[in-house]
């Protein structure tokens, strides 16, 4: 007869074997664009961690990729906020109370993300921009766990996260318009991901460094990494951000007066757009980048 304790073990092992499959299920979703169903299956994955046989690396795997698919949907779809900082919250407190110095890190990163990307949210909600916001207030708890989580990535020699931690952090200086130290860290950024090989990782450093060349009235740089950004998303099978990569090819091609490859990248982004329900995507990021060359031209003036 099996033991009481043999059983449990073999509960534990059948809950690590299926968390595992929705997750990865969960991520492919998440890749390809598809939010809701990745949220929907995370979501009812959670009553899964109820059970006593589940154990907290299992909880904790979890509820990190649930708090990143949340970051990404509060960008794109203006997500729930609430929901999003209580998944990534819960996340943290189990690190914590196993000493899981990887989930920490991974937490206080995510943290610092969420922080980063409500705050940019709501600054567009209201009507306003988000560069330019230094000594208001803003970012400062998203630069803070940021900081935190890049000091424990480097001691876990985690590369991956250290490259976006880095690029996070260049985020924040970026929108406070200090540019030669956003630009410093999306280049470290970019150094890690290509000394270690993460492909994915070097997409965003990119599209900032393309804003970042057009606000120096630089066309040709911010078309070089426009199309890099676009072509380690696409390699990094990563299509919820590939919209906003046309988009800035779009911008960019239209300033040079090339029409046709201008309507090419736009046709691209609403197809994309469209084919993953985030409909209203594009028409945002139009409306953000008129208001940006606004923006310029005031302070120009």
């Amino acid at each position: 007869m099996q033991s009481s304790a043999s059983a449990n073990n073999e509960f534990t092992t059948h809950y690590t074997t299926a968390i595992d499959s929705l997750c990865e299920i969960a991520r492919s979703y998440f890749f390809l664009g598809r939010l809701g169903d990745a949220l929907h299956l995370l979501s009812t994955s959670l009553q899964l961690l109820e059970a006593g046989e589940v154990t907290q690396k299992d909880r904790l795997k979890l509820l990190l990729l649930y708090g990143r698919v949340l970051i990404v949907d509060h960008l794109l779809l203006r997500g729930e906020t609430d929901l999003m900082f209580s998944t990534i919250l819960q996340a943290k407190q189990i690190a914590e109370a196993t000493q899981d110095q990887q989930g920490i890190a991974d937490a206080l990163s995510l943290l610092g993300q969420a922080h980063c990307h409500s705050t940019t949210i709501a600054i567009v909600k209201s009507g306003a921009l988000p560069f330019g916001t230094q000594g208001q207030g803003k970012y400062e708890e998203a630069l803070a766990y940021q900081q935190q989580a890049l000091s424990l990535l480097e001691a876990l020699h985690d590369t991956r996260g250290i490259s976006e931690s880095f690029f996070c952090i260049g985020l924040v200086y970026q929108f406070w318009q200090q540019n030669d130290l956003a630009r410093e860290y999306f280049t470290k950024a970019l150094q890690v991901a290509e000394q270690y090989g993460h492909i994915l990782e070097q997409a965003e450093p990119h599209r900032h460094l393309t804003m970042d060349a057009l606000f120096q009235g630089d066309l040709d740089q911010a078309l070089t990494h426009a199309r890099l950004a676009l072509s380690f998303r696409e390699a990094g099978g990563f299509r919820p951000y590939q919209p906003l990569d046309h988009v800035s090819l779009w911008d960019i091609y239209s300033k040079k007066g090339d029409t046709a490859r201008a309507q090419f990248h736009m046709q691209q982004a609403s197809a994309l757009a469209e084919e993953m329900g985030l409909t209203t995507l594009v028409s945002s990021m139009r409306s953000v980048i008129d208001r940006l060359e606004t923006q310029q031209e005031d302070t120009e003036a």
